[in-house]
């Protein structure tokens, strides 16, 4: 297991709140970059603020519940403005990842669409479960699905969220590590990690160490110095205390097993 990763904060562009807090926990050591989730109409009220955070960025496009589902064609309007918003956020960050989501109760065909028209190389495409929160069909929750966005030359690179994997692997009927292994052979550029219910469609987003995902086996699989987002829940009245929580558990547990490891080798000798 590698321990070399680079973890990410996620907040949203209306958190500037949070700055402050942030910029200690990152002098601290405690995260390497700021996943970025734009709420639409808040670029020309937070930028300034957020330029001076000088901390890298990864841009996370809205998704369905904030203007932009890339799966129905009669939203390419309110898609191709919103994802504008997200650009130019990237572009005054200089970041080099936008995340998108597929969409639901849609096309994944149209989904390809739209991509090809924002023409944005800068797109990485996330997994999703294939069941919403609120019962919509998702898109994008298969590898399949993945392979037909590269075919059309539109999977310019990808996220793996092991939450949704996990949950999609249950509608699946499939065991969790087997659609991970599918997704990692996209070379994901970033990866999302939380807990939650294996027994579950849907993405119950819990913190770390408060359901019952193999943690460990997602750790195991990402690349040495790759980008981690964390995407547990916080509760707002305590600021980034849960973020700090999760980090911690989080190292905890990537020490523990690298101890195991090492008693291992010690005893039996490596190959």
């Amino acid at each position: 297991m590698d321990c070399n990763l680079k973890f990410g904060l996620k907040l949203y562009s209306t958190n500037t709140d949070l700055i402050k807090d942030a910029s200690k926990l990152h002098e601290d050591g405690l995260f390497y970059y700021v996943e970025l989730y734009i709420i639409p109409g808040s670029f020309e009220k937070t930028i300034d603020s957020w330029k001076a955070f000088e901390v890298p960025f990864v841009i996370h496009a809205p998704h369905s519940i904030h203007g932009i589902n890339l799966a129905r064609a009669d939203m390419l309007e309110d898609n191709q403005r919103n994802f504008h918003e997200a650009q130019r956020f990237t572009d005054s960050l200089g970041a080099e990842i936008i995340i998108v989501h597929g969409g639901n109760n849609g096309s994944f065909d149209e989904t390809i669409r739209q991509i090809a028209l924002l023409g944005e190389e800068r797109i990485a495409l996330e997994n999703k479960p294939k069941m919403g929160l609120h019962g919509e069909i998702c898109v994008g929750y298969s590898p399949s699905d993945f392979h037909r966005a590269k075919r059309e030359g539109v999977l310019y690179g990808t996220v793996l969220d092991f939450g949704h994997a996990a949950c999609a692997a249950r509608s699946l009927e499939i065991d969790v590590m087997e659609i991970v292994r599918e997704f990692m052979a996209f070379e994901p550029k970033i990866f999302h990690l939380v807990d939650g219910e294996s027994s579950s469609e849907r993405d119950t987003h819990l913190n770390l160490g408060k359901g019952n995902l193999n943690i460990v086996d997602f750790i195991s699989v990402i690349p040495n110095e790759s980008m981690v987002t964390i995407e547990t829940p916080r509760d707002s009245s305590k600021g980034l205390h849960d973020f700090i929580n999760d980090i911690y558990f989080l190292r905890k547990m990537i020490h523990q097993r690298s101890q195991g490891f090492q008693k291992l080798e010690r005893v039996y000798g490596r190959d």
